[in-house]
C-alpha cells in the first residue's frame, strides 16, 4: 500500500521550516570601520575642509628671504585632513588647549617676566587663515615639552591677527602698534625679548619642533648675555670698557632692532667710537640702503607691470630687467634677486641657451648667499635642464625643477596694505 500524501493546509503545499539565521556580528564603532579599511579607502564621510586663504606677504617678493626656513603666509595653504583615533584626538585637544593659557597682554607678561627674572616670547600669528601658523601651533608650540622649554626662560604671549574672528577697535589698535613696533612683515613670527620688550632673538616663518627647541635655546643664551652686558653697563666703567661692552651688546641682539629698541646704546656708542672701529654703524647704514633699494626695485617693477609682461611680452620684461641691472650703486643682494627673476623667466620661455650667463653672474656676486647657492645648483643642473627643455616651444609648460616657481608668480609682490 502506497503512503498517503501529506495533508494540505488551506490549499497550499507544506514547506519545511528553515533553521534560524546566524546571529549578526556585533557592530563596530565608526572609527574602527575606517581604521580597518585599506589606506586608499580611509575616507571620512564628512564635508571637505575648505582651503585657508592667505594674502600675499609684502616685502618678500613672493619668495622667502635667506633667513627663512619655511615661507611665511603668502600662498593659499589647504588644511590637512587626518584620520585620528578618538583617544589620540582627546590628547591632541588637551595639548592644543594648553596654548590657551598663554597671555594675550604683552604689558602684563612683561611685568610678570620682570618679577620672575625672565623674558617674553611674542608669537605673531593668524590663527584662522595662516596655514603655516596653524601647523606650527599644532605641530610644535602646543607640545608640552616645547611649552616647558619656553617657560623656563620666557613668558609666552600670543598676538593674534585673525580675519574671521571679531575683535574690538581697542584690541586691533593695540595689535597694530605691536606689529609696527617690531617690524612684523610675515606670519608666523616669534620674537624673544627681555622684560622691557627689547628683542634678543627673532624667527620668521614656520619652524618644526626641533627648530623651535633650538631657537628657544639660542634665545635663552642671548637673553642671559644681554642681561649680563646690561648689568655691566650699570657699573662704573672706563670709556674703553663701556665701548667694548656696548659693541658686545649690539652684536648680540638682532640688527633690525638696534635703531628702535637699543637706540640709547647706539647713541652712546656713536660718541665713544666716532671712527666706527667696530663696524656696527657701517653695517646699519648698509642695511638701511639695502632695504631702500629693495623697496625701489619692487616699486619700479610693479609700476612697469613686469609681472604682466612676463606672460604677454617676455622680451620686454627681460629688457626691463637688463636695464635695471645696469643701474649704478646696486647692492649685490638686489642684483641677485633681479637675476633670479630673469633666470626663472628664461626657463619659463625655454630659452635654455641664454641661462648660463645670468647663472654665472649670480654666483659671482655672493657665492655663499641663499641666492648664490641656488644659482650654483641650477648651474650644475644646466646640462640636464637643456636636455629637458631644449625641444620645447616658448611658453610650453615643462616639468619644473624641485622648488622652482613660475616666474610670473614671483616677479613682484602685491602692493603692501596702506
Amino acid at each position: 500500500m502506497l503512503p498517503s500524501n501529506p495533508p494540505l493546509s488551506a490549499g497550499r503545499p507544506h514547506r519545511p521550516r528553515l533553521p534560524p539565521p546566524c546571529p549578526s556580528p556585533p557592530k563596530r564603532k565608526w572609527w574602527w570601520k575606517i581604521w580597518t579599511r585599506p589606506p586608499e579607502n580611509r575616507k571620512l564621510k564628512h564635508l571637505p575642509i575648505p582651503e585657508i586663504p592667505a594674502a600675499p606677504l609684502p616685502e618678500t617678493c613672493g619668495f622667502p628671504p635667506p633667513i627663512l626656513r619655511f615661507p611665511p603666509c603668502n600662498n593659499d595653504i589647504p588644511a590637512m585632513k587626518t584620520i585620528i583615533h578618538p583617544l589620540a584626538a582627546i590628547l591632541l585637544a588637551w595639548s592644543a588647549g594648553a596654548s590657551e593659557t598663554w597671555s594675550t597682554s604683552p604689558a602684563e607678561a612683561m611685568q610678570q617676566a620682570a618679577a620672575q627674572n625672565k623674558g617674553v616670547m611674542l608669537e605673531f600669528t593668524g590663527s584662522d587663515w595662516c596655514g603655516a601658523c596653524i601647523m606650527q601651533k599644532k605641530q610644535a608650540l602646543s607640545l608640552p615639552e616645547i611649552q616647558t622649554a619656553i617657560s623656563r626662560s620666557f613668558i609666552p604671549v600670543e598676538l593674534d591677527y585673525p580675519r574671521k574672528k571679531q575683535q574690538d577697535a581697542q584690541t586691533k589698535t593695540s595689535l597694530e602698534t605691536y606689529k609696527k613696533s617690531y617690524g612684523i612683515t610675515g606670519f608666523p613670527t616669534l620674537v624673544f625679548a627681555d622684560a622691557q620688550g627689547r628683542p634678543v632673538h627673532t624667527v620668521v616663518g614656520y619652524a618644526n619642533p626641533a627648530q623651535v627647541m633650538q631657537d628657544t635655546k639660542k634665545a635663552a643664551e642671548a637673553l642671559n648675555t644681554q642681561q649680563s652686558l646690561t648689568n655691566k653697563l650699570a657699573e662704573k666703567l672706563t670709556d674703553q670698557q663701556r665701548r667694548d661692552t656696548l659693541v658686545q651688546l649690539l652684536k648680540t641682539v638682532p640688527q633690525s632692532s638696534i635703531r628702535t629698541f637699543y637706540k640709547p646704546a647706539l647713541a652712546e656708542l656713536e660718541k665713544l667710537d666716532p671712527q666706527d672701529a667696530s663696524g656696527i654703524l657701517a653695517k646699519l647704514h648698509r642695511d638701511d640702503l639695502l632695504h631702500a633699494q629693495k623697496l625701489e626695485w619692487t616699486d619700479t617693477f610693479r609700476k612697469k607691470n613686469v609681472h604682466i609682461l612676463a606672460d604677454q611680452n617676455p622680451d620686454e620684461a627681460l629688457s626691463i630687467m637688463d636695464s635695471y641691472l645696469k643701474k649704478n650703486g646696486l647692492l649685490p643682494e638686489v642684483k641677485q634677486a633681479v637675476l633670479m627673476q630673469k633666470v626663472y623667466l628664461l626657463m619659463q620661455q625655454n630659452r635654455v641657451n641664454e641661462l648660463e650667463q645670468p647663472l654665472k653672474e649670480g654666483v659671482a656676486l655672493l657665492p655663499k648667499s641663499f641666492e648664490g647657492k641656488a644659482f650654483s645648483k641650477l648651474l650644475d643642473k644646466l646640462p640636464e635642464i637643456k636636455k629637458e627643455r631644449g625641444l620645447l616651444k616658448p611658453g610650453e609648460e615643462p616639468p619644473l625643477p624641485p622648488g622652482a616657481i613660475r616666474a610670473t608668480k614671483m616677479i613682484v609682490p602685491t602692493a603692501p596694505a596702506k
